[in-house]
């Protein structure tokens, strides 16, 4: 009876991962229409490279987990993430000059690493399998939902407080989720990790469907990172909007998609979406063709409107290719494997995208128009093996 009273203290803790995964976002894109600003207030345009300075860091220090497999444990990796945000964030608000900014979220994303790996593990129980499925999706779409008004958000809230109180304020965010997870009931944080990785011999034979499934994850976060680059230029450039309503572009962009993502989950509309597929995608890359044009304003956000539909139709297979870990295999290795993908295309693709456009805008649009293609291609692949399954969950394959 003692035990179930002091489980009972913190009834939301099973929450607290995917939150942090949302502010783990909400912190990295945040900065996207805010270049301008920063480029002023620091004298330098190497704030560009703001998000790539976070990202890549963050990626390597994920997909370094596949070789701390025996030593890691969930509950601590997580701990010592939410810190390093808190830490992290609030060191950048003290940055005073470019270079200092960019270190400390390189820092920051080195520190973080761990906290979209281990936010998956926290959530397995091998005898819960339910529950594990759901908080699995949970985590998935709290990462959609900080990436999709983190942009907005800060852009928006800048006008407001400035970013220095927005990094702030995000700081006792995390400081108040660490505490909250700190304090609750620690003997269950990895218990639904422990018996996979006991029981884990000799690595198995690697999924011939790895490298669609890595690649879809890869060049979603591409175009997803890409993207917001692109937007901030076009709509500066072409329409010489502020960054308040740069941020309401993010919005409309990042909205639409994100609604028709969730919707497909919740009435299982995912299994079918292949059905749909190409000719969603083909609204992305019709978008795209036509903002090539010289458009009003309100069309060009219609646009991006439809766009953010046409690609949001493509994004419930990270709810169908995931799934739990067979028993007597280690999720560890695929969980970082997956997180160090994503985040190296949430990394790189502002890097493409700003050499692109420094040559011309056609050229930079023609490649996120690639990049749908591809991933058209890709999806097709991926759900062929994972759509056997009737499964609505995420499969990590090894």
């Amino acid at each position: 009876m003692q035990h179930q009273t002091k489980k009972q203290v913190f009834p939301g803790a099973d929450l607290i991962p995917g939150i942090a995964c949302v502010l783990l976002m909400f912190q990295a894109y945040l900065i996207a229409p805010l270049s301008p600003t920063l480029t002023k207030d620091f004298s330098s345009s190497l704030i560009n490279l703001a998000v790539p300075a976070f990202a890549i860091p963050f990626a390597i220090a994920a997909g370094g987990m596949v070789f701390l497999k025996p030593a890691v444990n969930p509950r601590k990796c997580f701990l010592f993430s939410l810190a390093a945000l808190c830490v992290g964030t609030y060191m950048l608000s003290l940055a005073t000059s470019a270079g200092m900014f960019l270190l400390i979220r390189a820092l920051t994303g080195f520190g973080t690493g761990a906290m979209l790996p281990s936010a998956i593990l926290l959530s397995l129980r091998p005898s819960e399998h339910k529950r594990s499925l759901k908080y699995m999706v949970l985590i998935i779409f709290a990462l959609a939902t900080g990436m999709t008004f983190g942009p907005s958000i800060g852009g928006w809230l800048n006008e407001i407080i400035g970013w220095r109180c927005l990094y702030r304020f995000t700081r006792m965010l995390a400081a108040l989720l660490f505490l909250i997870y700190f304090l609750n009931d620690r003997r269950e944080r990895y218990e639904g990790v422990a018996p996979f990785v006991i029981k884990a011999a000799e690595r198995s034979r690697s999924n011939r469907n790895s490298r669609h499934i890595y690649s879809f994850v890869y060049l979603t976060g591409v175009f997803h990172s890409g993207v917001f680059v692109w937007i901030s230029y076009y709509f500066t450039t072409h329409y010489g909007l502020n960054e308040f309503h740069i941020a309401t572009d993010l919005f409309i962009f990042g909205l639409p998609g994100f609604v028709v993502t969730l919707l497909m989950y919740r009435y299982q509309l995912d299994k079918k979406v292949t059905t749909i597929l190409y000719a969603a995608l083909g609204l992305t890359v019709a978008g795209l063709l036509a903002l090539m044009g010289n458009l009003p304003l309100w069309l060009a956000e219609c646009l991006l409107g439809i766009m953010s539909v046409g690609f949001g139709c493509s994004q419930p297979l990270f709810i169908g290719i995931l799934k739990l870990p067979r028993a007597g295999l280690s999720p560890i290795g695929p969980v970082a494997k997956g997180a160090g993908f994503l985040f190296a295309g949430y990394g790189s693709g502002p890097l493409m995208m700003i050499a692109l456009l420094s040559i011309h805008l056609s050229l930079a649009m023609f490649f996120l128009i690639l990049l749908v293609l591809a991933l058209a291609y890709i999806s097709r692949r991926v759900w062929k093996v994972s759509g056997r399954k009737s499964l609505t969950v995420l499969r990590v394959a090894e």
